[in-house]
């Protein structure tokens, strides 16, 4: 390429490709750090989504515009000969939560037991559930077949139930189950529904609820299992409050925290309020500080790769400088000669970044397989990921860049 006083952007692209070709082996030893710093950067950025989204996904499985009102366990005796008190929470409690929160959509309660359920020929364990009608509500269950429990099969005490896909599969294999008996906890029911199977690789929550799959749900009075001493068919475990948004969440949490405590005056309270929301603004938080230990390692790995790469250059512009000196004796300007040496210098990061994208995708592979982590590659991670590479270019290109241009033509044409 010939140059001539004024060089258009397209020239100075070719002559910096070309300079890049002319010395391919320097050019690949260069961008060698560049593509582990890049690949670590994905990998990091990976890494962090992935906790994120498991985060979302596993506090939102809760229902993030849920409130639970929880029964706790006290401590038992130290001989261990106390038997186990039944949970502090009732039904008189989910009224008087449905009177005072205003803006509550629905409010169910929920008392389960770990038991043995059987039918003619098979047995298994699973979990019986006594549930008010709208804990399906809350809980987002869907039935499969057959129908779910109505509001007259709590009224009426109905034994009647309806079976997780887990449990349904244990006992009846592929057959629809409705319609055939079974025995929980002592006591006879009729399958009236069987759920949906829950979403394939869909999040467990992250803190303890019930598994509606390995679950048989019941009208809640018609529960006859002991939870522990001084029992009763309204006592419950666990009181859900579903709201319609996040300001409605915010102003329901206190309040049920102070029903609870003007109702059930106990120290220590044996009862928790747990807020979804707020699990998730914490975990998130806390988040944050991992994400920017991986960023920094990522950053660093540039930075070190950066300062190779203005090392390469500078030693380029030495081995040049009669070939800088010709060009700037045939009327190259100091801007065209910084112009060349940066966009070489954001050429290599670039190519570097791209080579370094299937490096982090295969690394951040490894991680998920090697350790369990979840990962995941978002766009906007491949995209930060090249403009780093690029911003490395360009900041470490210019140092270079203005050195080969400072150089005086005259001593530059004398040179060996």
């Amino acid at each position: 390429m010939r140059w001539t006083l004024r060089m258009s952007p397209r020239d100075l692209v070719q002559e910096a490709t070309a300079a890049l070709l002319a010395h391919r082996l320097r050019a690949t030893l260069s961008v060698v750090g560049l593509v582990f710093g890049v690949a670590t950067v994905v990998t990091a950025l990976a890494i962090a989504e992935g906790a994120r989204r498991t985060a979302v996904a596993e506090i939102g499985a809760l229902g993030i515009d849920n409130v639970f009102l929880r029964a706790v366990p006290p401590p038992s005796a130290p001989d261990g000969r106390r038997p186990p008190a039944a949970p502090l929470l009732s039904l008189d409690d989910v009224m008087v939560i449905e009177k005072t929160v205003e803006d509550a959509l629905a409010v169910a309660a929920m008392r389960v037991a770990r038991v043995q359920v059987s039918t003619e020929s098979r047995r298994a364990e699973g979990l019986l559930a006594g549930v008010t009608v709208s804990w399906r509500d809350v809980a987002g269950l869907e039935v499969a077949t057959g129908r779910p429990l109505i509001a007259a099969d709590e009224r009426a005490q109905r034994r009647v139930a309806v079976i997780g896909s887990d449990l349904s599969r244990a006992l009846f294999g592929a057959a629809d189950p409705v319609g055939s008996r079974i025995i929980a906890g002592g006591n006879s029911y009729a399958i009236v529904g069987r759920l949906r199977d829950r979403a394939s690789g869909a999040p467990r929550p992250s803190i303890p609820t019930l598994d509606a799959d390995r679950s048989l749900l019941v009208p809640l009075r018609a529960m006859d299992v002991s939870l522990g001493s001084g029992d009763a068919l309204d006592r419950v475990q666990e009181i859900v409050v579903r709201l319609s948004d996040a300001d409605d969440v915010a102003r329901a949490a206190p309040v049920i925290a102070a029903v609870a405590a003007r109702r059930h005056r106990v120290a220590p309270p044996t009862y928790e309020v747990v807020v979804p929301r707020e699990l998730l603004r914490a975990r998130l938080r806390a988040q944050r500080t991992f994400d920017v230990v991986l960023l920094a390692i990522g950053g660093l790995a540039l930075l070190i790769s950066g300062v190779g790469i203005m090392n390469i250059m500078l030693a380029s512009a030495s081995a040049r400088t009669q070939e800088i000196g010709v060009r700037r004796a045939f009327g190259a300007r100091r801007a065209e000669v910084v112009a060349q040496f940066a966009i070489e210098a954001t050429l290599l990061c670039v190519v570097g970044g791209l080579a370094g994208l299937p490096l982090g995708a295969a690394f951040s592979a490894a991680v998920a397989f090697a350790a369990g982590w979840p990962v995941s590659l978002s766009p906007s991670a491949v995209a930060l990921a090249l403009a780093l590479a690029a911003g490395v270019g360009l900041t470490f290109g210019v140092y270079p860049a203005r050195m080969a241009a400072s150089v005086d033509p005259i001593d530059a044409l004398r040179a060996p």
